[in-house]
């Protein structure tokens, strides 16, 4: 449909809009002062000193390979000397007619260019070694990255699970305090004896003791939220569940983690270590060839040796061999450390894979539990409706009633707790697998991007279809489930 100018302003305006509250972490849009999921994390990442240990040490890591590659230029050498000499030699006896020694300044200079022609490969090995532990220091980086990304989601995760259950917690208070003004008016009449008052005041009480178990929960939690972002929670959190893409069979989430985790690419990078420097061991065998151009100037009195100078350009064989097998040794030592670490990338494999294992199983049971939870849920909500009707028609009493009230709300809280839990389980089973931070928000590396009209349209695609899939909506400035076509308007929408 053909739409006037200010139609096109409007609209790229407005899709504008949406594009740029989908990239706060699917966080409602009228929620613009709540911290997301995505900020905690970046957060977390430009303040947390783990991380900063993990830049620190890739520098580091590259400076020692510099340092190491310098071995493959030329060395230069140079020197000045200068001072007062005393001589006493067959130069000076010859040319001293009253003692046979002689006193002089002395000034002398050399300048030395050094290049390595062979050692054994021991240069080139050192410094693949060297490359090699740079790599890992990259893949450490990017463990830490992702165990960062993952304490700090279930930290999210952990002050939004006790805020919710402590409004839950603060409806059913309100709502059990509204039945002691009736047990005292019954109690009174005689209608009920103090038993079932003093069993409902006792529910409350419990009710109190949950409660404040809750608040030191929350607070635990906001203190781990703390330690991890480096503030208290900013505003109301708020998490809609993302699109994390799990694989869909355990077998192909363990081959991708068995080739792609961080931690197993950091391993690999260190055996390769590991082998260059055995390698580089191994050189000592072998004689090693240096070329040598320099040149030396030299100025005294004739008596003590005269002026000289020596300009050299020649190739020099050093070779040094331990009767006592030290070099045998240092060989098979590192051939010793390097398969040391080649077991350690297969104990690091067992490992993951059993906390990919458990972390699957856990995340299927807590599915089914919620789904288990949800069903309790929706049956004791009939069932409080049904008990309000037989109190009302004589057939229960009035702490019946009130225990039915009582488990409905706790059901509640049980099902929330559950939900949270589920989130956890995929958290940890993407963290487990290493990929917790390039999945948990794909949808803003892909925002990012987008330049042209035509990008959001394909943008807005990746939303429909995601949405279709999880049965996620987005959020309107109102704050209630808005339609997508409200964040991504279709061709033929009307503005």
């Amino acid at each position: 449909m053909d739409l006037s100018p200010l139609q096109n302003i409007l609209r790229k305006y407005i899709k504008g809009l949406a594009l740029s509250s989908s990239i706060l972490c699917l966080s409602p849009l009228g929620a613009a002062q709540a911290e997301t999921l995505w900020d905690a994390v970046e957060s977390s990442l430009a303040n947390h000193p783990r991380y900063e240990i993990a830049l620190l040490q890739i520098d580091a890591a590259e400076q020692k390979r510099i340092e190491e590659r310098s071995a493959f230029f030329p060395t230069i050498k140079g020197g000045v000397t200068g001072g007062r000499v005393y001589g006493d030699n067959s130069t000076s006896r010859g040319l001293s007619v009253t003692r046979d020694s002689g006193y002089s300044w002395l000034w002398e200079g050399n300048v030395a260019l050094t290049q390595t022609l062979f050692d054994g490969m021991g240069t080139a090995n050192r410094s693949d070694a060297a490359q090699a532990r740079l790599n890992a220091a990259n893949y450490s980086k990017d463990d830490v990255e992702e165990l960062l990304t993952l304490e700090t989601a279930l930290a999210y995760l952990d002050v939004l699970r006790t805020q919710e259950a402590l409004s839950i917690l603060d409806k059913q208070q309100a709502a059990l305090a509204k039945y002691r003004p009736q047990f005292k008016i019954l109690v009174d009449q005689g209608a009920v004896d103090r038993t079932d008052q003093n069993q409902a005041e006792d529910m409350i009480s419990a009710l109190d003791g949950t409660k404040l178990e809750y608040i030191s929960q929350l607070e635990s939690a906001k203190a781990r939220y703390n330690m991890m972002t480096g503030h208290d929670p900013d505003g109301d959190l708020a998490y809609v569940p993302a699109t994390l893409d799990i694989p869909d069979d355990l077998d192909l989430a363990l081959g991708w983690a068995l080739e792609n985790h961080p931690q197993i690419r950091a391993a690999k990078g260190e055996s390769n270590a590991a082998w260059h420097d055995a390698e580089a061991e191994k050189s000592l065998f072998f004689p090693k060839i240096d070329s040598e151009l320099s040149y030396m100037k030299e100025d005294q009195d004739d008596a003590i040796g005269g002026e000289a100078v020596d300009a050299r350009a020649v190739v020099k064989m050093n070779w040094a061999f331990s009767t006592g097998g030290a070099e045998l040794s240092k060989f098979k030592r590192g051939r010793k450390l390097y398969q040391e670490s080649l077991a350690q990338r297969r104990n690091l494999e067992n490992t993951l894979t059993h906390a990919i294992k458990d972390s699957w199983i856990t995340r299927d049971k807590l599915n089914a539990q919620s789904g288990v939870s949800k069903r309790r849920q929706k049956l004791s909500q009939a069932l409080l409706s049904t008990r309000r009707e037989q109190f009302e028609g004589g057939k229960i009493s009035l702490f019946e009633l009130m225990q039915a009230h009582n488990q409905y709300y706790n059901l509640k809280i049980e099902k929330i707790m559950l939900r949270y839990a589920a989130y956890n389980s995929e958290f940890l089973l993407l963290g487990s697998m290493g990929a917790l931070h390039s999945r948990l928000m794909p949808k803003v590396e892909m925002v990012s991007a987008v330049k042209d009209e035509e990008a959001i349209e394909d943008y807005c695609d990746h939303q429909r279809a995601n949405q279709k899939d999880q049965g996620i909506a987005g959020k309107g400035a109102s704050g209630k489930a808005a339609s997508l076509s409200e964040l991504c308007p279709s061709s033929g929408d009307e503005l």
